[in-house]
């Protein structure tokens, strides 16, 4: 579906609210159940990063269409061991604009992750690590058309997936780097979101 048609459809239902539903409290139980039972070397970290969220949408037939944004997230984790760990995060995946024959429209998304992570340590500094869950998402519209203006938002669980890499300056305090993809509903069709975010992170 191209950005013009989301934008019709977004305009035609713009009245239109979804209430958010529970599925992000099963998500968490159940992923939760996945880490039962810790060991020792356990540590919990939080952390924030910024970077930028690229939508894959189709541009055709408007006109200043922007696909990408400034991009946030807080984090927090835990480490049930050296390898394996559980984190959650906050992302502000920032908002996307178009135009279409006087109709103008901005979409903006934001993402509750939980994930497992699995980590490795290369030497005393550098690690990597990947991680998989699920991403409770939001996607929201507000169109105007001459004097008259409205929103509608979209909710779903998806799958989001990450790698990255931490560079450690202290025992407690590291960098952080890392690519995740995730998609998000919105009114008239869905977007695959890629964000690139840069940060650091702080174990206690």
């Amino acid at each position: 579906m191209t950005n013009a048609e989301i934008l019709f459809a977004l305009f035609k239902n713009y009245r239109y609210k979804k209430m958010f539903t529970k599925k992000i409290i099963a998500a968490t139980l159940a992923i939760s159940g996945l880490f039962i039972g810790t060991t020792a070397n356990a540590e919990a970290y939080a952390g924030a990063t910024v970077g930028q969220a690229r939508f894959n949408v189709d541009c055709a037939g408007t006109t200043n269409c922007k696909t990408n944004d400034t991009s946030f997230s807080v984090l927090g984790g835990y480490n049930l061991n050296a390898n394996w760990g559980i984190e959650a995060s906050y992302n502000d995946l920032g908002k996307i604009k178009a135009n279409v024959s006087g109709v103008a429209a901005e979409i903006k998304a934001t993402s509750f992750d939980l994930a497992g992570v699995y980590r490795a340590q290369l030497n005393n500094n550098w690690g990597v690590f990947t991680k998989l869950g699920l991403a409770y998402s939001k996607g929201e519209a507000t169109v105007s058309y001459g004097g008259a203006s409205g929103s509608v938002s979209k909710n779903a669980t998806k799958v989001v997936a990450g790698v990255g890499v931490t560079y450690a300056f202290t025992p407690n305090f590291a960098g952080r780097a890392e690519l995740t993809s995730r998609r998000v509903d919105m009114v008239g069709g869905d977007a695959n979101v890629t964000n690139f975010n840069i940060g650091v992170q702080a174990s206690f």
